[in-house]
């Protein structure tokens, strides 16, 4: 039987995968990652993105990680420096 998460859970793990997402596919600052790459992605990973996703953008967008772009998610710096660290 599949387990079952909350809500709250569902989109942390959602959003998680959506910065791990931006180290794989070696996006940085300012640079958007097209929902054509995030989709399969989030599928492979986490199922359970789809109830959730809209929820664990505003969620990373709130934290200043993402900004919303016509197909995709950009990087801002402040995510820049979450996913990769302040150095690079």
């Amino acid at each position: 039987m599949a387990e079952l998460h909350s809500e709250a859970e569902n989109i942390e793990n959602t959003a998680q995968c959506i910065i791990d997402a931006f180290k794989e596919f070696r996006v940085r600052g300012g640079s958007v990652l097209h929902y054509q790459q995030l989709y399969p992605y989030l599928q492979e990973r986490y199922p359970h993105y789809k109830d959730v996703q809209k929820e664990a953008e505003h969620h990373l967008a709130k934290e200043g990680y993402i900004n919303p772009a016509p197909d995709g998610l950009m990087l801002t710096q402040v995510g820049h420096e979450k996913v990769w660290g302040k150095n690079e």
